[in-house]
């Protein structure tokens, strides 16, 4: 990917757990590595404290992340390919110059554990001016799920945290206890919506509008409106010019407060932003996945 702060995100990985080594975070403090990722989705990048070019990029796109994800359980995470020379000590120094928040932390490894850690995320060890661009994505079980291509927008790699961490894709709650997966496609369920700066009523936001009755799909000129019919979401395909995706319940639920797909595609800007809670989306994933 081209290094300007847009374009695509995530694209899904076969998911690989982390090894149980350990770690110094960049306050000194001794941890296991499993123990870190435990509990919340965490974007990792790989820097170290004397790059002076690609690093200090690394570095303002995680800054631009940490601002964008306000009061959210998540993390960042920046490990060092240079220990040998990178203490707890250098790692402070490097997040207090982006100033960072809590969430996101310095981490070493003892230079023996390096080049598996490395492998874990794809990439080979080397001297230290070898690291990748990549963002990577750990969800809340400690698994490598995700990786971006070459320096990823700020806009991407937050969307993707924002996901439900602890339980992304839950079963939903009995339907009558919210409104039916129909009502909600139909604009029934009172889920508020805008288009930019407009805010729409849930009946003009409403998924049949523009998707079809049945969630077929069409388009109006060189307007395209996908199918969300059986397995159209969660079948791996290219999406408006982007990398082969696939949704989860956690991904299009974060997709339709966002406005940005599940490898970091923006939508169509005809596409409503929606206010819509976990647990009625959790329905209208069911009805669209497995009830029409």
């Amino acid at each position: 990917m081209a290094a300007a702060q847009g374009g695509h995100g995530f694209g899904p990985v076969r998911p690989v757990e982390l090894p149980d080594i350990g770690v110094t975070r960049h306050d000194g403090a001794h941890l296991r590595l499993r123990e870190v990722f435990q509990g919340r989705r965490t974007a990792v990048q790989f820097i170290f404290v004397d790059c002076q070019t690609a690093c200090p990029l690394l570095g303002s796109l995680f800054r631009k992340v940490d601002k964008a994800l306000g009061d959210t359980e998540t993390q960042l995470v920046s490990f060092t390919v240079n220990p040998e020379r990178d203490s707890a000590e250098r790692l402070a120094e490097w997040r207090k110059s982006f100033a960072a928040s809590p969430r996101w932390m310095g981490l070493r490894v003892e230079a023996a554990d390096l080049p598996g850690l490395l492998a874990v995320f794809g990439q080979e060890s080397g001297p230290p001016t070898g690291h990748t661009l990549q963002v990577f994505l750990v969800d809340s079980s400690g698994r490598y799920v995700a990786r971006t291509t070459e320096l990823p927008g700020a806009a991407a790699v937050a969307a993707a945290l924002r996901v439900d961490a602890n339980q992304p894709d839950a079963n939903p709650a009995k339907v009558g206890e919210v409104a039916s997966g129909r009502d909600l496609f139909e604009g029934r369920g009172g889920v508020m919506a805008s288009v930019g700066s407009d805010r729409l009523d849930p009946r003009a936001a409403r998924c049949s509008g523009c998707h079809g009755g049945a969630g077929e799909g069409g388009g109006e000129g060189k307007t395209v409106v996908p199918s969300l019919r059986g397995t159209a979401l969660t079948k791996l395909t290219p999406r408006r010019g982007g990398p082969a995706s696939a949704y989860s319940q956690g991904t299009f639920c974060a997709s339709l407060r966002s406005g940005v797909d599940a490898v970091g595609v923006q939508f169509s800007p005809l596409m409503p932003r929606y206010e819509i809670d976990n647990r009625s989306c959790a329905i209208l994933w069911q009805f669209l996945t497995n009830g029409q």
